[in-house]
């Protein structure tokens, strides 16, 4: 039995070549697509599965109600009131030392920069799996002199081909400090589908008490812990270390950052769960549209096999026996477009790895093969199961007496499926040119401060650009060709800023006001084409706007939105007034307001910060940047003589130069990914539906081809034939607009109102989405019927 319905489906496919390829064409792209998607959100979701204990870590995240933003750094002082919290079993700190300092490193006559070095507790491994390669992890992160390196890090330090054991036992020299540390342990390189991101290790003791907001936070609680309480605890603690009433900190389970909000100070890019849902739905959708593809191409050609169902029938074969047949073939076409399938994803796979911005973790067909089997299986088990009832159903004796006339039932299905995906693919071109409305409109926000024109070079040691060195070295930065202006930075201005200053209030000192802090050098305003609204910039010739420890004192230039809060009326009257403020490690300083400029926006364009408040001379963030205003930010000139003077000046290798306009766009990235997917996604539905129209369009035209030559005969034109046929199309695309435009709008609607600033929905973008598809569907009904129309009547009619 099994190999007369393997014989038959073969015959079937061979008589019906052009039914066969364009069903293997569209059910392969849309199981390509299901495979793809697949894999990136399973990738997505098995982050920090693999983690020791992972149900009962959590990281702590501080909810300000001023500005509802989140903040992910605390302070370690905090360390002994967490413990001591009923149900907290493990408290894990994790410290970016280049806050602390440069990171700054040589190894024999070369210097790095450490990419990702964290100081963290010794309980780490209970909360990371850590593969040692060679050494001892404990020794690295016990002893304040050790260190331990990933196997990419130690390879870039000490070269690709050394074995790991010989590393362990050399020394590096900080260059901050001059002090050597010595290599306890090589470890293997964290997995992908992890947050966590370091490349080096060394011991938390010498930061344990170091002020601030500066440590990940993470807390291992007991089984019967009540989380709820717990928070509430948490909140308790740092009330009281740091006086704010307006705060409260909740636990956020590791399994589920990578897909919750993104922190300027995580350890790297995470997902989006919103990504993970659009990229579900719509590989469903395309593989629906392909099942509906099939669907109609076989419903359409069952008048051409009516014969075939008849005689089999009269031959004694059950309505069941017919059932299996046209399920078998079903089946068998389904498993031979999984195999196509295969093959597009293989050619795929890097462009769509690309296209994520992160790799899929796949080593082979074989761990797969039985999920892939049982999918082409449903595939073929859902398009062909109402063919296969609706022709197992055929009137035998109607078909044997030439009385056998498909009906209306058979027409409407192919209508109602055909107008279904009509309807998916106007709303998915409908979203994915909203998604690109609404990415181009973040990225056109006023952020208050020039992107066109500045470089940026990260990583800057603060020694040069906070000490006394600092006047000559802007000096000669000025003197190269093409350089406008310039300034340091003690943060990274598309990040957020660092540290937090708190400016004495003169009605009530107890209560200071809270802002953020901008530590930078002179001429901030012409480097970053800040909106100046009063008094100056910080300038050279000013000897007094740098901090000054002697008098402990400093120039400032103020945000527009703290003048109410500190008292002035405008922007002028602030001019030349002083302030009390605390810094870091500074305390009680004067600040001289030389200038007012219009608030920047720090980070993303719907990040509500603190006003940032400029302090001349005074770095304390950790993160040094330069920033290099330019005449022509993309000649390569220009920067390669930048290079060259840091490298000569400063001694540092390499030098990387990015634009800040580059760098603020990718702030965007994973909003620019899930438009380029849906946009992607929005272009192959469209191909799908060209598919469907074109196979249905060549049955409709055979069927009516008698009708074509009689219209000629009486004078119709080619294109009035051709929209004739076209018609009931272009009929289904209307329904089609009357079920997609409010579907969409409600949507959209929906996932816009999740922005803080967004565009409107427009309704020219809904008219060009259904013409583009009018358009196509049109063109793709004239290729085919356009042939039929300009076939001679004779050839048509000689036999009538």
């Amino acid at each position: 039995m099994f190999s007369l319905n393997f014989i038959t489906t073969v015959r079937s496919f061979s008589q019906n070549k052009l039914h066969f390829s364009l069903s293997i064409m569209g059910l392969s792209l849309g199981m390509a697509i299901v495979i793809l998607m697949g894999g990136f959100i399973h990738n997505e979701l098995s982050f920090e599965r693999d983690q020791p204990n992972v149900n009962s870590h959590y990281r702590l995240v501080m909810h300000a109600q001023e500005n509802n933003n989140e903040y992910i750094l605390t302070t370690p002082r905090a360390y002994e009131q967490l413990v001591d919290i009923a149900g907290v079993e493990d408290v894990f700190y994790f410290f970016k030392t280049q806050m602390a300092s440069d990171d700054k490193v040589a190894v024999e006559q070369n210097t790095f920069q450490l990419l990702a070095n964290y100081a963290v507790t010794p309980n780490i491994t209970q909360l990371v799996n850590i593969d040692v390669l060679a050494g001892s992890l404990q020794d690295a992160i016990l002893v304040p002199e050790n260190i331990a390196l990933s196997r990419t890090e130690a390879m870039r330090l000490f070269g690709s081909r050394i074995d790991f054991k010989t590393i362990v036992g050399q020394t590096i020299r900080l260059l901050s400090n001059d002090r050597s540390i010595t290599v306890a342990a090589v470890f293997e390189d964290l997995p992908v589908n992890s947050h966590f991101y370091f490349e080096s290790l060394m011991s938390f003791a010498p930061y344990q008490n170091i002020g601030g907001n500066v440590a990940h936070t993470y807390i291992g609680l007991s089984a019967e812990a009540d989380k709820i309480s717990i928070a509430t605890a948490v909140t308790k603690v740092f009330k009281q270390i740091w006086q704010w009433e307006n705060i409260y900190y909740r636990l956020q389970a590791i399994e589920d950052i990578h897909l919750g909000p993104n922190f300027a100070q995580d350890m790297k890019v995470g997902g989006a769960m919103s990504s993970v849902m659009i990229c579900a739905l719509m590989s469903a959708l395309l593989l629906l549209i392909s099942c509906v593809n099939y669907v109609n191409f076989t419903v359409a050609q069952s008048a051409n096999r009516a014969k075939e169902v008849g005689v089999r029938k009269a031959l004694g074969a059950s309505k069941r026996q017919l059932i299996t047949q046209f399920m078998s073939e079903s089946i068998w076409l389904a498993w031979l477009a999984l195999v196509v399938a295969c093959v597009f994803v293989d050619l795929a796979l890097p462009f769509f790895n690309q296209l994520i911005g992160r790799p899929i973790l796949f080593t082979g067909w074989h761990e797969v093969i039985w999920q892939l089997v049982a999918l082409a299986t449903a595939v073929g088990v859902i398009s062909g199961g109402y063919p296969s009832f609706y022709m197992a159903n055929f009137n035998a004796k109607a078909i044997l007496s030439g009385d056998f006339k498909q009906g209306k039932q058979g027409v409407w299905i192919r209508k109602t499926l055909l107008l279904v995906q009509i309807t998916l693919s106007i709303s998915l071109l409908i979203g994915a040119v909203t998604l690109a409305k609404q990415l181009a409109f973040l990225q056109s926000l006023p952020v208050n401060y020039g992107k066109s024109q500045q470089l940026v070079i990260n990583d800057m040691p603060a020694s040069t650009l906070y000490s006394d060195q600092q006047f000559a070295f802007f000096d000669e930065l000025q003197q190269i060709p093409g350089v406008i202006a310039s300034t340091a930075m003690d943060f990274y201005i598309t990040q957020s800023t660092n540290a937090g200053i708190f400016i004495e209030d003169k009605q009530d000192p107890s209560n200071p006001l809270s802002m953020s802090l901008g530590g930078v050098s002179g001429n901030v305003v012409a480097a970053l084409d800040l909106q100046l609204l009063a008094g100056r910039d910080f300038s050279v010739a000013h000897a007094s706007d740098w901090y000054s420890k002697e008098t402990n004192q400093a120039s400032i230039i103020v945000p527009e939105s703290a003048l109410s809060i500190l008292g002035f009326s405008d922007a002028q009257s602030a001019i030349s007034q002083a302030v009390t403020f605390t810094a870091g490690p500074v305390s009680r300083a004067t600040g001289i307001i030389v200038g007012v400029v219009k608030d920047i926006k720090v980070g993303p364009v719907n990040y509500q910060g603190a006003p940032v408040v400029f302090v001349c001379g005074l770095g304390i963030g950790g993160s040094y940047s330069l920033v290099v205003k330019v005449a022509d930010p993309s000649a390569q000139t220009i920067q390669k003589t930048l290079a060259k003077f840091i490298r000569a000046r400063l001694n540092i290798t390499p030098v990387t130069i990015s634009s800040l306009k580059d760098n603020y766009q990718a702030l965007y990235q994973e909003q620019q990914r899930l438009a380029e997917v849906v946009r992607i996604g929005s272009l192959i539905s469209i191909a799908l539906i060209l598919i469907g129209v074109f196979g249905l369009t060549g049955f409709i035209v055979k069927q009516r081809q008698k009708e074509v030559a009689i219209r000629k005969v009486l004078g119709a034109s080619r294109i009035s034939i051709v929209n004739s046929l076209a018609k009931e199309f272009l009929l289904l695309i209307f329904f089609g607009c009357l079920i997609a435009w409010p579907l969409s709008y409600f949507t959209l609607a929906e996932w816009l109102s999740g922005f803080n600033e967004h565009v409107r929905q427009s309704i020219w973008v809904y008219i060009v989405a259904a013409l583009v598809v009018a358009w196509i569907t049109w063109l793709t009904v004239a290729s085919v019927a356009f042939k039929a129309a300009s076939t001679r009547p004779s050839l048509i009619l000689r036999y009538e």
